[in-house]
């Protein structure tokens, strides 16, 4: 298993708007502390303004040259059970400018989001006010057979798509999205019903639901899951930590991956950060104890 970055976790939020070499200067920052892998990530901005096939080019090239393999390119949408056909058509378009990227850069894997439920408001939780209740405020005449089978529509569209261009896709499962447990991958793996579809599984996610990642692994098996992001989680009231600072077992994470067949990275994961380098490095040092059993 290779030791991943992502480079998302080197700006203020994900979603940031790369400009000039910015994801060149990331990816050297990222190969300098010592990681072999990359994935990078576009919102539809950025992949209608920033990743013309020259850049992709130049970004894949300059990865490649410093010893850095890009794996997977993230496509930071999740509006794929919107019923509006000319926000699906639209989602289904920068996707394939998503895989088109994707090639360019030299990634093997496309991958998107899991949306909530169609029309549901966000937990918003204040510390200052524990009591506040929470609902997704559902909206009326809302229908889950309806739902699921939208977004299953999109799916295969998109790995129609992904496909086409000789990549795998994946998808990343959100705590509180329409799929966030392991049996609910296992649904959605079972309706997608393609070997190169599969999981983006993160370890954050999951203990955040107080779900067990070693067993989540067993569940879903080597050859569905695509890729790990590693990041740390308390299980109470901090998450997107540095491996190795919460509670999640890493050691028995990468011992379950490793008796399940998993061909995959471990790529480190940490967004929001004022210190990326301090915090990539602690998470990177922590992975390699356990990787050679010494933790």
């Amino acid at each position: 298993m290779k030791l991943a970055n992502v480079a998302w976790g080197w700006t203020p939020i994900p979603e940031d708007m790369p400009e000039g070499d910015s994801l060149i200067k990331i990816a050297s920052e990222i190969r300098a502390l010592g990681f072999e892998g990359v994935d990078y990530l576009g919102t539809p901005e950025a992949l209608d303004h920033f990743f013309t096939k020259e850049a992709a080019n130049a970004l894949g090239e300059h990865s490649r040259a410093i010893g850095l393999e890009p794996n997977v390119f993230v496509f930071q949408e999740a509006g794929w059970n919107d019923p509006d056909s000319a926000r699906n058509a639209d989602c289904l378009a920068h996707f394939e400018k998503a895989a088109e990227t994707a090639v360019n850069i030299g990634c093997k894997i496309v991958s998107t989001l899991v949306p909530l439920p169609f029309g549901a408001k966000a937990w918003h939780f204040n510390p200052a006010a524990p009591a506040i209740k929470q609902s997704y405020r559902m909206p009326a005449g809302y229908c889950y057979k309806k739902d699921w089978e939208t977004l299953m529509e999109s799916y295969r569209k998109c790995l129609a798509i992904a496909k086409k261009h000789g990549l795998r896709m994946s998808v990343e499962c959100f705590p509180g999205s329409i799929i966030s447990t392991p049996h609910a991958m296992l649904k959605l793996l079972e309706d997608v019903n393609d070997p190169d579809f599969g999981i983006q599984l993160d370890t954050n996610h999951l203990v955040a639901q107080h779900i067990d990642p070693e067993w989540s692994i067993y569940v879903l098996g080597g050859e569905h899951i695509f890729n790990v992001h590693c990041k740390d989680c308390d299980a109470v009231s901090r998450s997107n930590i540095p491996a190795g600072c919460g509670i999640t077992d890493y050691t028995a994470v990468i011992e379950a991956l490793k008796k399940v067949g998993y061909k995959g990275n471990l790529s480190v994961e940490l967004e929001f950060t004022d210190n990326p380098r301090r915090y990539n490095k602690q998470a990177l040092d922590h992975l390699k104890l356990c990787l050679a059993g010494e933790y």
